[in-house]
């Protein structure tokens, strides 16, 4: 009789445990209407000229002008002179080359800039 009733108290213990939810556990489980919270918000968005592009827009404008400035006082012909020398047509070819590729590199970093405004 003492092995039954071990047995009987093994049986017992080795039932798993099987649990019916409650009213009050439906409310709980059934209850997630509550408010959401409001999103976080998106992130900014990101600069539209990093700090070095930033510099470079300002470094080429300035460039800019100084060589308009440099191709004006070229081109004005002191006393006496009729037509450019061979080194000033060369300055002046070099000048307008590198206020091309300012230009285009001011095109460019303005349109990012803009794109992203």
């Amino acid at each position: 009789m003492k092995i039954a009733l071990v047995m009987a108290a093994a049986l017992a213990a080795a039932v798993p445990a099987v649990s019916f939810p409650s009213a009050a556990d439906a409310q709980v489980l059934t209850g997630r209407s509550r408010p959401t919270p409001a999103r976080r918000p998106s992130r900014p968005p990101p600069p539209a000229l990093t700090e070095a592009e930033e510099d470079r827009l300002w470094e080429a404008e300035a460039e800019l002008t100084s060589l308009e400035e440099q191709m004006t006082a070229l081109e004005t012909l002191p006393e006496g002179q009729t037509a450019l020398s061979a080194e000033q047509q060369t300055q002046l070819q070099t000048h307008a080359t590198r206020m091309r590729e300012l230009q285009t590199l001011i095109t460019q970093l303005k349109a990012k800039r803009d794109r992203q405004r």
